[in-house]
């Protein structure tokens, strides 16, 4: 939800708390708020997971231990439905994966101009509050993925996945032709299978990160536009009767808008899971003889 007494344009509090290796290279920063906030909620899981262990008791569970073991269920029975061989490592990523992307959207529901006013008692002139709002991590994290996807489809099949590099969609039907000519041209056509081949490859990482950010982004940037036209800004504001009333329709849209923000970043955390283990499960499928 937004808050009252915000200062300043849209854009402003669209800034990150960032440091500049070179002012002239905009990709020479560090966004502080982003790295800080990122290993406060990894630090969270971590303590949670420490002190859920520690309670753990046998027999019917109760409390937060009932609630984990039941997303723990629908976590395992997710990777089962769509992973076709074991590989002990995939359902604790997937959980990872699914509780740290949903805890980093759900930052979204403090008021949309608190953090920043935060920040300035502290001499900061920005600070964006949710991580996933800033296209650095989503990338971070869908490149991750991207990258066990190759190490699994080295390890597993790499004379296959090197196969499908070069010769496919269109030079493996030419080259088993008995004609030299339609042979040659299936040589010929191997660069642009192999061009073709890694646009598909780089699509997964660039879809899993770009519907994360722009969902997570559109979600912010509507809170401010809900702050600004709808909350005053002045106590003379709040104390006419228009600006009373202005005030009370801010607070229900904002509030009706963050329980909708809240499920959409509850479902953007469920399709970055579910498409990392479908990527995930592409890589180990048998090669096709």
């Amino acid at each position: 939800m937004a808050e009252q007494g915000h200062s300043g344009g849209i854009a402003e509090h669209l800034k990150y708390w960032s440091v500049s290796f070179d002012d002239a290279n905009p990709f020479m920063q560090l966004h502080l708020d982003t790295l800080l906030l990122t290993v406060l909620v990894a630090t969270g899981m971590v303590v949670f997971a420490a002190w859920l262990r520690g309670r753990l008791v046998e027999g019917a569970p109760t409390g937060v231990q009932n609630f984990m073991e039941a997303l723990i269920d629908f976590i395992n029975q997710t990777v089962k439905d769509n992973f076709p061989v074991h590989n002990p490592l995939i359902a604790p990523l997937a959980l990872t994966i699914f509780v740290f992307i949903f805890l980093c959207n759900s930052l979204d529901i403090l008021p949309a101009y608190l953090m920043h006013h935060v920040a300035a008692l502290f001499g900061l002139e920005s600070f964006r509050q949710v991580p996933t709002n800033d296209l650095n991590l989503p990338v971070a994290m869908a490149v991750s993925v991207f990258i066990l996807v190759l190490y699994y489809e080295f390890k597993l099949k790499p004379v296959h996945f090197v196969k499908e590099l070069l010769f496919q969609p269109f030079a493996a039907l030419l080259l088993e032709s008995k004609n030299p000519v339609v042979k040659l041209i299936g040589v010929l056509l191997i660069p642009l299978n192999l061009v073709l081949k890694v646009i598909e490859e780089l699509a997964k990482p660039l879809s899993l990160s770009f519907r994360l950010f722009g969902n997570m982004f559109a979600g912010e940037v509507i809170f401010l536009l809900i702050a600004s036209l709808l909350l005053a800004s002045h106590l003379e504001d709040l104390l006419s009767v228009g600006g009373f009333v202005s005030e009370i329709a801010g607070l229900l849209v904002g509030l009706g808008w963050s329980l909708f923000h809240l499920f959409i970043g509850l479902l953007q955390a469920f399709i970055f899971m579910i498409l990392s283990v479908v990527y995930l499960s592409i890589a180990h499928q048998p090669a096709e003889h």
